[in-house]
């Protein structure tokens, strides 16, 4: 046998000088079970059961195993049904603020503007009274089990906050820019569209922006309103709780300046640029940009700094 050219000792045991993985490419198709069989009993950190499945094999090439991931919509259906599901803390977010901006125009009625920004006027209005809340800065701290459930399972975090925000969209965004084509088309001209739609998509994305960052930053735990009356002597709970609520209302000043990226890139075009097409794309190019950043700071802040929920 060891006359045999066909034979190079790869079965009985690694030939010196060659790496076993080097040995199991280097085979034929019909011998690589047996040199696993080999390998496996030289090395022992594989068991029997492990040897004939595709992960193993993926792990002795030097593949790193893809855990299987339902598809995105699948995804983004389980978190419609979740914002559904009782608590319904979403849903009652918004509800809630869009109650409050309807009482808020009785106070502060809009007015004093020209009929060219009136619709963009309303659609941001609403759009902003309803996203910087804590809805939009808190967009993990009521679902955190899910969550942590997922990261342990591998999905990125990045796809996670992807699915929040697009089911934002789908629950907030998607009725506002509706309503804002349906003000359009009823007191303007068509071609407007081209500019109320971005002007209204601007600060909803902007705000799932720095609403991401601060999601990662400051999460905050669920807990039903009686019970945060029982913990109310707690002072640290409380004040934490406290200044969550309030912190939205803060950053409405802190995100203010990035309103006027639009208008400065629009100073620097000639006139002859400045259509309604070409103002909505750069309004809608600079959320996009805002919500972009924001995710990726987040995403890079959970992996150097964790992700943990007070």
């Amino acid at each position: 046998m060891a006359n045999n050219p066909r034979w190079d000792g790869r079965v009985g045991r690694p030939r010196v000088g060659v790496e076993p993985l080097q040995q199991l490419r280097r085979g034929t198709r019909w011998r690589r079970f047996p040199v696993l069989v080999a390998f496996v009993c030289h090395y022992g950190w594989v068991t029997t059961e492990q040897v004939a499945s595709p992960r193993s094999r993926g792990l002795l090439r030097g593949r790193r195993p893809n855990p299987q991931r339902p598809w995105f919509y699948r995804e983004l259906i389980n978190e419609l049904k979740w914002s559904f599901a009782p608590p319904r803390v979403w849903l009652a977010g918004v509800a809630a603020n869009l109650v409050l901006s309807l009482l808020w125009l009785i106070v502060a009625p809009l007015t004093g503007h020209d009929r060219g920004d009136w619709v963009v006027l309303v659609g941001s209005y609403f759009a902003t009274f309803i996203l910087a809340d804590v809805t939009t800065t808190n967009v993990l701290g009521p679902d955190q089990r899910r969550i942590r459930k997922s990261m342990d399972n591998g999905v990125p975090f990045w796809r996670l906050l992807l699915v929040k925000n697009v089911t934002l969209i789908l629950l907030v965004g998607l009725p506002t820019l509706a309503v804002t084509a349906a003000l359009t088309l009823f007191s303007e001209d068509s071609y407007r569209l081209g500019l109320t739609l971005p002007g209204v998509a601007f600060p909803i994305l902007t705000w799932l922006g720095v609403g991401n960052v601060v999601s990662v930053l400051l999460p905050v735990a669920w807990y039903p309103l009686r019970a945060r009356w029982e913990q109310r002597r707690d002072l640290i709970p409380t004040a934490r709780w406290l200044g969550h609520l309030a912190l939205p209302y803060a950053l409405l000043y802190a995100v203010a300046p990035v309103n006027s990226v639009p208008r400065a890139v629009l100073g620097h075009v000639s006139r002859q640029l400045r259509t309604p097409q070409f103002s909505g794309m750069v309004m809608a190019l600079t959320g996009a940009s805002v919500w972009i950043i924001g995710t990726i700071l987040a995403a890079l802040i959970v992996r150097y700094r964790g992700f943990s929920v007070r």
